[in-house]
């Protein structure tokens, strides 16, 4: 009874037979793989796909998840039943009615109940074992005789005859219920392995499952992150844009209210006067002159007002106002940042206080350029004897990302160091000791350098833009093919325990600009 309960609860409502290869939605039904992709195959209603238990929809067709505990569950109950469901040998001389066989005979290949057993032979060439229904399957059919051993070479079955056959001259031979017992624990062997291998294939399973459930909570994260971001900027955006229209939208107001007055006056005018006309003109009809004079008495004095007060547009006010909500906009821009905690590096410029004399700068201190004429700098402690140049921004904790413009000639290095680093001597160069980490470009090769050690790098282009990712507090700095799309090109791990600084090194007339 309880088995074929079992049998109920391990059946699929589809099919209606023992679960193959079970899978479950996330409804929680479970279902053959086969029959749910038919159900829904066969489906009338386009887009629509439904549980054939509660009819539970799912607008697109659901990722179908193999249940591996049901799985095991039913591998169990098949092997369960396999065991029970065992043949029943009969009697074989017992002709009038089927009598249960207690023992059958090898060698009369024959079974026997409880009272045709009393009269069998009782001698030793007579082998009794438990009921079978093939006994001359137990014998050899060479020979005729009791299969008794196993031979290892061959795994074949042998009786003693075969023993002494030139065929198995010198293997080994074991009798069978030691090759059985040898075979079994193999097996035990094998299935311990297995079980352990499935088990370490179900628990990568199982990561793989939460590393994917993870990435879709950490990607919806981060698109809610994104979204408000630029929300918040398009909000801005538009108060801004809201702003500038509203004083454009004044002025038309006033204006158009001028016009528009000064247009009445004027219709009103243009209609007196050719009331006037024609009046006038009814007068000089008349042909009788005494008649004429009388009537004539009329005033022929007409004030035009030939000027009106133009108010033009005011775009003076309208661009001071267009520039006053751009300059809003560069002071929200960082605000946004900040409230994302997304490191502000728009204002990174560098320090001449660290240039070496061969190092020219641009005047807004954003470009550095390889010269072969000396610059009269006064001296300074920090200043490099080497090609390179430092910015005045230091960076200390959180996210911050910077894109630098390369020169088409020469090499050069770019990337993060601490300013303890040393200022004279090779060991000074950035990316040749343990205080900084740069890409370089040197005799057409891109390399990624830390403490005088190099890294191959491949990049799509001769010559990338770079874009710098620095995460202080994860110990991160990581550098990016700026290109028709983002590449990432090296990535460095480490523990920051000093202040960074953007370091760039310059040699044989290179330039870098900080920004595009």
């Amino acid at each position: 009874m309880a088995s074929a309960d079992l049998s109920g609860e391990l059946s699929c409502s589809i099919c209606l037979s023992i679960y193959t290869n079970p899978v479950m939605l996330t409804c929680g039904h479970n279902f053959c793989e086969i029959c749910i992709t038919n159900t829904w195959d066969r489906k009338t209603t386009p887009g629509i796909y439904s549980c054939p238990e509660c009819r539970a929809e799912y607008k697109t067709c659901p990722v179908l998840q193999r249940n591996l505990k049901l799985c095991n569950i039913v591998d169990h109950y098949r092997s369960t039943q396999e065991n029970t469901e065992e043949t029943e040998i009969f009697c074989t001389y017992c002709v009038s009615s089927l009598v249960p066989a207690v023992k059958t005979c090898l060698r009369c290949e024959a079974s026997f109940c409880e009272l045709h057993l009393k009269n069998h032979s009782k001698s030793t060439n007579h082998t009794l074992i438990e009921p079978i229904s093939s006994p001359e399957d137990r014998k050899c059919s060479v020979h005729n005789e009791l299969l008794k051993y196993f031979c290892v070479q061959d795994s074949s079955l042998l009786c003693t005859s075969c023993t002494m056959n030139w065929k198995h001259k010198g293997h080994e031979t074991e009798l069978l219920s030691e090759a059985s017992e040898n075979k079994k624990e193999k097996l035990m062997e094998f299935i311990k392995m297995l079980s352990s291998k499935t088990e370490g294939a179900e628990k990568r399973f199982w990561n793989l499952e939460k590393n994917r459930d993870n990435l879709q909570q950490k990607i919806v994260g981060l698109k809610k992150k994104v979204n408000n971001l630029f929300g918040d900027i398009r909000t801005e955006l538009n108060d801004l844009e809201n702003k500038v229209l509203d004083e454009m939208t004044r002025q038309e107001t006033r204006i158009s209210v001028l016009l528009s007055e000064h247009i009445r006056k004027l219709d009103k005018q243009i209609n007196d006067m050719h009331k006037k006309k024609h009046h006038i003109e009814e007068l000089c009809r008349i042909t009788d002159p005494q008649m004429f004079l009388k009537q004539s008495a009329i005033s022929t004095d007409f004030e035009l007002e030939s000027t009106f007060f133009m108010e033009d547009l005011n775009e003076e006010l309208i661009t001071v106002t267009l520039m006053r909500a751009l300059h809003k906009l560069s002071e929200i821009i960082p605000e946004v940042k900040k409230r994302y905690d997304l490191g502000d590096s728009t204002d990174m410029i560098l320090n001449v206080n660290t240039a070496e004399n061969y190092i020219a700068l641009s005047r807004d201190l954003k470009t550095a350029t390889d010269t072969d004429k000396e610059k009269s700098r006064s001296h300074h402690p920090e200043r490099f004897t080497t090609q390179q140049v430092l910015s005045t921004k230091k960076f200390t904790s959180g996210k911050h990302y910077w894109e630098i413009l390369t020169s088409d000639c020469g090499d050069w290095s770019v990337g993060v160091t601490y300013n303890s680093v040393k200022r004279k001597g090779d060991c000074s160069l950035i990316g040749a000791n343990h205080k900084s980490w740069c890409l370089t470009w040197c005799d057409d090769e891109l390399t990624a350098d830390h403490d005088d050690k190099h890294d191959s790098v491949d990049s799509s282009v001769s010559r990338p833009d770079i874009g710098i990712y620095l995460d202080y507090d994860g110990g991160v700095v990581s550098f990016y093919e700026l290109s028709d799309s983002v590449q990432h090109l090296y990535t460095f791990s480490t523990v920051f325990t000093e202040p960074l600084y953007a370091g760039f090194y310059l040699n044989n007339n290179a330039w870098i600009k900080i920004g595009k």
